[in-house]
């Protein structure tokens, strides 16, 4: 889960492909379906701002199209494309996964010749070893859902002591079985992330760093790794394509460079000049640098734009005395100006769509609705007249954000203040460090009134977003339910739509409780947030899905 309240964090979902001439002299429009194949050799570059990449994946938090992938398969993956949703393929499996019980059993079968980048099988039960790793304590970090489903999780600690997790079960080279402490119909989605890589064990004799160098069952092996500064991937010579859904495996090599600032990773993007013709990275653009981008159609063309992603909204907490009143609630949804906010992420272009609901494009069931109609700018009157209705005059409230990724969290604040003071409610704005903030807002004392926020799905289902900010289990402890938000029917509502191994008839489920929660109005969603992705004029297949809010950095190819 993906807690994003520092709001630059964003990298949003694009709709469309590069538009860059290929090597026969045509041109890819935008707008058209996902390349199919891309050209077989070159060298692609990977400007990182992260001070320094790691390949290990017990502790990552990437999700399955990000280049932790280049190197790393799961027994599920995910296909992308511009004009449709996400679906869940089969990677290592040989389908996404089977259960004859409701859910709370899975078996996966692994496909039959898989070999390691060092000729050695891939086997089931490297497969099991690759994701008991992920629980060992030196390994806290990660994406985390399967600690708490598999059976015995929540009190394993690793393989390092010599204990095994019994709820893995080997059944034979090929066969893996999960057994879940409940019905869970997401678990296909589950499989498909970091920690379910296979790891051999014999080849763990070092785990802290074992992701610096790690043996390969994606199509790229490490082939040079110097810490914080630069990393080579070549072909892994063992990686067969047509075993392989989710990945195109253009470029000959990748040239991961680290620890680059960000501002000048965009600049040399913007410049497009030697090797950068040919690189891709997570920088992030900011709404300053718009502005030149959007006037040069030869950058802008490079430019992948998202529709989706990122959701922004603003927390109330329910339990203080002025945030009790479902109607005051419902008053301060009213209130607010959203297309002042929009503006302060940059506008509908680049800013993102105002939103009226909580779960965001590409996740199945999400739908628009507005139980609030006040308009882009707000109904002030509608907004008094709720205020009056519960006898509220002279409401002070404090509203608190943290302030130390960008000055962005503090306008989008001061924009929340201002329309509420439209409506006679005072606010105070209160600036926190990042940590300092997390840790008032996850905490079951709640000590705040306000906070802005946001939130990045995990795997395109309504539990990635509904369950961590609405469950009553997930107010305190870290949690992320920052409106303190407590409902036993929307609580049994998210039990039964996360058992629910019918994926369909769960987007429904999801999508009644999307409505149902904001009904008792917890939170004013504000923006769903477009991110923004630049790449080099020799970049082919880079484009943004719906969902996720990054690129597909497994299908970039390079015209060369």
């Amino acid at each position: 889960m993906v807690p994003v309240g520092l709001a630059l964090v964003l990298a949003l979902a694009v709709a469309g492909c590069n538009a860059n001439s290929s090597s026969d002299g045509s041109t890819k429009d935008k707008n058209t379906t996902a390349m199919e194949s891309v050209p077989q050799g070159g060298t692609l570059h990977y400007l990182s701002r992260k001070a320094t990449e790691s390949f290990e994946t017990a502790n990552a938090q990437m999700v399955p199209t990000s280049r932790l992938r280049w190197v790393h398969r799961g027994l599920t993956s995910w296909q992308t494309f511009p004009d449709k949703d996400t679906i869940l393929v089969p990677d290592l499996a040989k389908d996404t996964g089977t259960t004859d019980d409701g859910g709370k059993t899975w078996t996966f079968e692994l496909q039959e010749g898989l070999k390691f980048s060092d000729g050695s099988p891939i086997t089931a039960q490297d497969v099991k070893y690759g994701i008991e790793r992920s629980f060992a304590p030196m390994f806290q970090g990660g994406l985390g859902y399967h600690k708490t489903l598999l059976e015995g999780g929540t009190d394993y600690d690793g393989p390092y002591d010599g204990k095994e997790l019994d709820s893995i079960e080997v059944v034979d080279e090929h066969k893996i079985v999960f057994h879940l402490t409940r019905p869970f119909g997401n678990w296909p989605w589950i499989v498909s992330m970091p920690a379910f890589a296979p790891v051999p064990e014999a080849a763990d004799t070092e785990p802290e760093t074992y992701g610096e160098k790690p043996v390969a069952s994606g199509p790229y092996m490490v082939t040079s790794f110097s810490k914080g500064t630069q990393a080579v991937l070549e072909r892994n010579p063992n990686w067969k394509a047509d075993t392989d859904q989710a990945r195109l495996a253009g470029p000959d090599k990748i040239i991961l460079d680290m620890g680059l600032n960000n501002d000048t990773i965009v600049q040399r993007l913007i410049d497009d000049k030697g090797d950068d013709k040919n690189a891709i990275s997570n920088a992030l653009i900011s709404p300053s640098q718009f502005q030149r981008i959007e006037s040069d159609t030869s950058i802008s063309d490079r430019l992948a734009n998202g529709p989706s992603g990122y959701f922004r909204y603003l927390a109330m907490n329910v339990k203080r005395p002025g945030l009790s009143d479902v109607r005051v609630r419902q008053a301060i949804n009213y209130a607010i100006n959203k297309s002042e906010i929009q503006s302060v992420y940059g506008g509908p272009k680049f800013g993102g769509q105002i939103t009226s609901s909580i779960m965001t494009e590409g996740i199945p069931g999400a739908t628009d609705y507005d139980l609030y109609p006040g308009g882009d700018t707000g109904d002030v009157e509608k907004a008094k007249e709720l205020l009056d209705e519960a006898g509220v005059k002279n409401l002070k409230l404090t509203l608190t954000y943290p302030t130390d990724v960008s000055a962005i969290e503090e306008k989008e604040a001061l924009s929340v203040k201002n329309s509420l003071k439209r409506v006679g409610i005072d606010v105070e704005l209160k600036g926190l460090d990042g940590s300092t903030w997390y840790e008032l807002i996850s905490d079951a004392k709640g000590d705040y009134d306000l906070t802005t926020n946001g939130w990045g799905a995990d795997f395109p289902s309504g539990m990635s977003t509904i369950q961590p900010l609405f469950a009553s289990s997930e107010i305190g402890n870290g949690g992320g339910n920052a409106s303190q938000y407590s409902n036993p029917e929307v609580d049994a509502a998210i039990d039964a739509a996360i058992s629910e191994p019918d994926l369909d008839k769960a987007a429904e489920m999801w999508a009644a409780i999307d409505k149902q929660i904001m009904e008792d109005a917890p939170i004013v969603p504000f923006l769903v947030q477009r991110t923004q992705a630049l790449a080099g004029s020799n970049i082919l297949n880079y484009f943004m899905p719906a969902y996720p809010p990054f690129a597909n950095e497994l299908v970039v190819g390079v015209d060369h």
